[in-house]
C-alpha cells in the first residue's frame, strides 16, 4: 500500500513540475544535470526605445548626442529646438523663459522640446520637476548648514567653559603654591633669626 501511495505522490509531483503553468526554475533529481528553466512565453518585455531623427540624449560619458541618420553623433555646439529651448553640449537645457535644467544620464529630448526618461516615458513637466528638486536640495542644504552651525556653536561654548575651568584651577594651584613658598620663606627667615 505504501508503494502505491508513494508512486501516486511522485506522479502528481511529476505532472505538477511539467505543467505549462510553471514559471519558475526547476531542478532535476539528477544532481549531475544542469537545472532546467521553464520560460513563460506570455511574459511581456517592454519594447526598446525608438529614437527619431533629431532626438538629443545624455549618455553615460556625460556628453550630449544627437540622433542623426540612424546614428548617435556627439553634439559639439548648442542645439536650438523647435520650441526655442536650447541644449548645450554639457547637458544644460534652457527654455525661452530662461529656466535652466540639466539632463540626467539616459534622459532625452525630441526636436519639439518634449522630455523623456530612460525608458522612453514622457516627463510631463521637466521644468517644474527640476524646480522642485532644486528647492528640496536648497532646503536640505540650509538645514544641514543650520545643524553644522549649531554643532559648532555648542562645541565652541563647551571649549570656552573648559578653558575657563582650567584657568581657574591653574590660578588656584599657583595661589596655593605661592602661599606654600611664602610660608617656607617665613620658616627659613625665622630659623635664621633664631
Amino acid at each position: 500500500m505504501k508503494k502505491i501511495l508513494g508512486i501516486a505522490a511522485a506522479a502528481v509531483v511529476f505532472m505538477a513540475c511539467n505543467s505549462s503553468e510553471t514559471k519558475t526554475t526547476e531542478a532535476t533529481t539528477d544532481s549531475t544535470a544542469a537545472p532546467q528553466v521553464v520560460v513563460d512565453s506570455n511574459a511581456v518585455t517592454p519594447p526598446p526605445v525608438e529614437y527619431a531623427e533629431g532626438d538629443i540624449i545624455k549618455k553615460d560619458d556625460g556628453k550630449i548626442y544627437v540622433f542623426t541618420n540612424g546614428n548617435w553623433v556627439v553634439a559639439d555646439k548648442e542645439i536650438k529646438l523647435d520650441n526655442g529651448t536650447v541644449i548645450k553640449p554639457n547637458g544644460e537645457v534652457k527654455n525661452k523663459e530662461g529656466k535652466t535644467i540639466t539632463l540626467d544620464t539616459g534622459e532625452y529630448v525630441n526636436r519639439s522640446g518634449n522630455f523623456f526618461d530612460k525608458t522612453g516615458g514622457a516627463i510631463s513637466n521637466a521644468w517644474d520637476k527640476t524646480k522642485e528638486g532644486v528647492s528640496n536640495a536648497a532646503d536640505a542644504t540650509k538645514k544641514g548648514l543650520e545643524k553644522a552651525a549649531d554643532a559648532t556653536k555648542t562645541g565652541v561654548e563647551k571649549g570656552v567653559e573648559a578653558t575657563k575651568e582650567a584657568a581657574h584651577k591653574t590660578g588656584d594651584a599657583i595661589k596655593k603654591g605661592a602661599h606654600k613658598v611664602g610660608d617656607k620663606v617665613k620658616d627659613v627667615t625665622n630659623d635664621i633669626k633664631n
